[in-house]
């Protein structure tokens, strides 16, 4: 009887999850299934590099729940299990910081100005547009930070936190932000 190539990595998962050697278990996962658990994240969320970046969430998923791995299922249905819970949160995700960025680039707008707006209800729907804009021209990463301290009003410290640096480090590329968006504002202008 012929054996594809995916029940044999499936054997030597199951074989190393079950002998407890679970980083060897998410090598031979990963050599075995990376290219259809990319294609499958890329081809549920409709983009390329969105769908990497989820396919590697999805193997530290699984190497998270190796321990639990009851092996009631095959590999491959346990797998694509995990890759579909994780694109759909990544979906849910998306949508929320989209809903979240509409929202709340008012908030955002209000810090990004120097001088006041002299008629803020006149101007309020020029400015959340050049807001919008700007943020979508600063990188992810200043976008992201911008977005946990105005949008999600996540404290420096809280922030500080989350990305593994001081809170002084957060204060300097917040105004580095803060200042790339006044500045691509201003070009636009």
């Amino acid at each position: 009887m012929h054996r594809s190539k995916h029940n044999t990595c499936d054997d030597a998962v199951q074989s190393d999850i079950t002998q407890g050697d679970y980083r060897r278990a998410l090598e031979v996962l990963v050599l075995g299934y990376q290219h259809l658990i990319v294609s499958f994240c890329t081809h549920m969320l409709g983009e390329a590099t969105h769908g990497e970046e989820v396919a590697q969430e999805v193997f530290l998923a699984a190497y998270s729940a190796m321990p639990h791995f009851r092996q009631d299922a095959s590999v491959r249905t346990w797998l694509f299990a995990i890759a579909r819970k994780q694109c759909l949160k990544a979906l849910r995700d998306r949508q929320r910081r989209r809903r979240l960025e509409s929202e709340r680039h008012a908030i955002i707008a209000t810090h990004v100005h120097r001088a006041p707006v002299a008629s803020l209800e006149h101007d309020a729907a020029v400015l959340l547009q050049q807001v919008q804009q700007g943020l979508r021209k600063v990188d992810k990463a200043q976008r992201a930070l911008l977005m946990m301290r105005y949008d999600a009003e996540l404290s420096l410290v809280n922030i500080a936190s989350m990305l593994g640096i001081s809170e002084a480090g957060v204060r300097r590329q917040l105004a580095r932000a803060l200042q790339r968006l006044r500045e691509v504002m201003d070009d636009d202008t």
